[in-house]
């Protein structure tokens, strides 16, 4: 059989739903044409439609090792990448915590895709500023009231420093401040 009728056939059972024998379809190409990127592209390309970005990474892996220089498959390992990323940060973000190390590498994979995608062509214009009297007032939390100060300080209630809203709690944690994260833009 032809690279082409395999991949016609493939694309025959992926159009009417039948995404696993589209997939082995592709894959007797792949076989059959060891050489040839286009039944790993077809293959990506539908794993990714399935938000199977694991597979699709795969795929478009076979794929860039038969032709390094093809877009379509970088464009897949990019977004699929970032996908896989992007729900592993937010699980992490669930959890409250980064395990040791995974944080300073999340921060540093960021800086560099910034750096990547610094190139205009590769993203979208941003949008115009609202102007100053369009922009919404942000809410203003209510202070939290401090414990009077302990019996015998020698400091009277009415001495004591009122608790600054943004001040941490003794032993709390401090909440972290919106679009100080560079993480905060994958949500």
């Amino acid at each position: 059989m032809s690279l082409e009728e395999w991949l016609a056939r493939g694309d025959a059972a992926r159009k009417d739903g039948l995404h696993e024998a589209a997939r082995a379809a592709y894959r007797e190409g792949a076989k059959a044409y060891p050489t040839d990127k286009q039944p790993w592209l077809r293959l990506a390309d539908d794993y990714f439609g399935a938000a199977d970005y694991g597979n699709a990474v795969l795929a478009a892996q076979e794929a860039v090792q038969r032709d390094p220089r093809d877009n379509t498959a970088h464009s897949m390992l990019a977004v699929s990448g970032l996908r896989i990323t992007a729900g592993s940060l937010a699980a992490l973000r669930e959890q409250s915590g980064y395990p040791v190390g995974s944080r300073e590498e999340a921060l540093d994979v960021t800086r560099r895709l910034r750096e990547a995608l610094s190139d205009p062509s590769l993203l979208p214009p941003a949008p115009p500023e609202p102007a100053p009297a369009q922009r919404k007032p942000r809410p203003v939390k209510p202070a939290i009231a401090s414990a009077p100060p302990a019996p015998g300080s020698g400091v009277s209630p009415a001495a004591a420093p009122p608790a600054s809203p943004s001040a941490p709690a003794a032993g709390a944690k401090a909440p972290p401040v919106k679009g100080s994260n560079p993480l905060d833009k994958l949500k």
